[in-house]
């Protein structure tokens, strides 16, 4: 017999991740509308060189921030990083509004903004692994995570939609203003969290890097699928940020078929996140590695010229099992990663997986010119089945068990 929803839900009565998850799903719906303007504001004066530019800028940041962002989390309060964070990004993307509105903006002056925003966006990473189980217990530690996940994706079927709109019908840049509103309110909310205080030896910021990269390399399952993930991901991100958009204004009818494909995939992480809240695999960290085998249907799709609503049941596909992988990747990090290091360990974690990200997102579009999209996204599916079947072939990854589960707290 299935849980009550009661249960299912059982980490929203516990006040701190009852914030946590609103603050999180405040500014999940303000990204998700600004994700589809900021393309297609770029894409109103530029190429896709240009956006791939663009969009390198804030990745590049995020990750030169990741390290140091990983040692003020697992020194600071972490709910009051992620505060800290907030705010840095609602001023940048205020300013990157203010451009788009007023017709200034330029890919120089879109690029320094997002250097901004990619300040306080690599502090979003190791702050919030951290913060998750500071703020449930841990019988509820995968339920938190998959209604983490399940608040980013619904808000990825309602943000795209409504992005969509807002672009088509009026502006991209009033979807950016309203993504710097959502930041403003996210701040406010995750300043009231309580946790209680930790105890810290006082040490250097480089002892304490050192500390992190010890932890990591003692999860032999993570330091040895870190390289693999990272050049799958340079790969995949390039070519759906920067091929996707580009192959949905040449041949799909712009950014109306781009937020449709955007919304049912959201709608595809929905029912993952659900699934996610219950599944529970013997290994889930080799579960975690085969789940989003289906993401590489999208590009198929693209590749072989499929109408949009075959693209779109595909990107359906493939979020169910991103969602399923990230719910069942976290919890297992949690689980296993020592409390105290984690923020350092999962900034190491986020920048291997997503280090290369920008160069991919740089190259996107001058590889695709030269060897054409439909080339470069089979190379992609390639690069994509391929490092997830060495990763599920690593012993340490197999060999991860479901962890007992605990007692559970009001």
């Amino acid at each position: 017999m299935g849980l009550p929803l009661r249960e299912r839900l059982g980490a929203l009565q516990e006040r701190d991740f009852r914030l946590l998850f609103t603050a999180t799903t405040i500014t999940a719906l303000g990204d998700r509308l600004a994700g589809i303007a900021l393309v297609f504001a770029v894409l109103d004066f530029g190429t896709a060189t240009d956006l791939g530019i663009v969009l390198a800028a804030r990745q590049v940041t995020q990750a030169v921030v990741l390290v140091g962002g990983g040692v003020l989390s697992d020194r600071l309060p972490r709910h009051l990083v992620l505060t800290a964070a907030s705010l840095v990004q609602a001023v940048a993307q205020g300013a990157i509004a203010a451009l788009v509105l007023t017709g200034s903006a330029t890919v120089w002056n879109l690029v320094a903004c997002l250097i901004v925003y990619g300040v306080g966006g690599g502090m979003v990473i190791p702050a919030e692994v951290g913060l998750v189980p500071q703020t449930v217990s841990p019988a509820r530690l995968q339920q938190a995570n998959a209604l983490q996940g399940l608040s980013r994706n619904l808000t990825g079927v309602l943000g795209p939609a409504v992005g969509g709109v807002i672009v088509v019908v009026a502006s991209p840049g009033l979807a950016l203003a309203a993504d710097a509103v959502t930041f403003l309110v996210s701040a406010a909310v995750l300043a009231q969290i309580q946790i209680a205080p930790r105890e810290r030896v006082a040490a250097g910021f480089f002892h304490e890097l050192r500390e992190g990269w010890r932890e990591l390399t003692a999860q032999t399952w993570l330091w040895s699928s870190l390289g693999l993930f990272g050049f799958s991901n340079m790969f995949y991100v390039g070519a759906w940020a920067v091929l996707g958009p580009s192959v949905a204004e040449t041949e799909l009818g712009g950014a109306a078929a781009w937020a449709t494909i955007l919304t049912v995939g959201g709608a595809g992480a929905i029912v993952g996140g659900l699934v996610a809240i219950r599944y529970r695999p013997a290994r889930p960290l080799l579960a975690a590695t085969l789940a989003p085998v289906t993401m590489v249907l999208p590009l198929v799709g693209l590749a072989l010229a499929w109408p949009t609503w075959a693209i779109a049941a595909a990107a359906f596909a493939s979020s169910v099992g991103l969602a399923i992988h990230l719910t069942l990747w976290f919890t297992v990090f949690q689980q296993h990663v020592p409390e105290h290091a984690q923020s350092r360990v999962s900034s190491y974690d986020a920048l291997g997986s997503f280090v290369l990200v920008p160069v991919g997102v740089a190259l996107a579009g001058p590889v695709a010119a030269t060897i054409g999209i439909d080339t470069s996204l089979w190379l992609v599916v390639g690069v994509f089945l391929g490092c997830t079947t060495i990763v599920a072939a690593i012993p340490s990854v197999r060999a991860i068990r479901a962890a007992d589960p605990a007692p559970q707290s009001a």
